[in-house]
């Protein structure tokens, strides 16, 4: 069963939508919906479901999140149809339900069921921040478009807007 689902187009696919889908055995499909019968790759690199993918404004990677204690970022290359795993990341309690990437593609977040969200520098995998906040699982992370602000929201019933690594503004 399909658990978490991501569409994009990348620059090289001449306008031609691209569809990351996750799933309850912990595989991820990537398909160009020219061809929907047939993946251009199929991987598994989580062992439980995958339910959260976000995938990066350039379009060559992305990160992952699931039911198990991983937290995965990987990289695409449409030419080649493939993904491979660029960094595997394990958590000491098990359960990721949302990631997120800011649009400027240096910071990723993932939210926890371990009531936190954990931050990441994007590009070399390395964590930031692990923010306490939430006092219930975390649902989803989100980022805003001018890459300012961060939202989590948890079953606590809150969301949380936090101003963490702001982008350097060039004069």
């Amino acid at each position: 069963m399909c658990m978490a689902v991501q569409l994009f187009c990348p620059p090289e696919s001449q306008g031609f939508l691209h569809v990351l889908a996750g799933y309850e055995d912990g595989s991820m499909l990537l398909w160009d919906i020219r061809n929907a019968k047939i993946p251009l790759t199929s991987v598994k690199f989580h062992s439980e479901p995958v339910l959260s993918l976000s995938i990066a404004s350039s379009c060559d990677g992305g990160i992952s999140g699931g039911a198990d204690d991983k937290i995965v970022m990987y990289n695409l290359n449409h030419s080649a149809g493939s993904c491979t795993m660029r960094k595997e990341i394990t958590l000491e309690r098990p359960g990721v339900s949302g990631t997120s990437i800011r649009p400027d593609g240096k910071i990723a977040a993932t939210a926890g069921w371990d009531h936190r969200i954990r931050v990441y520098n994007y590009r070399k995998g390395n964590a930031l921040a692990i923010l306490k906040y939430h006092r219930a699982t975390c649902n989803a992370v989100s980022y805003s478009p001018d890459c300012e602000l961060m939202a989590s929201a948890s079953e606590d019933a809150t969301v949380a807007l936090w101003k963490l690594y702001p982008p350097h503004k060039s004069l």
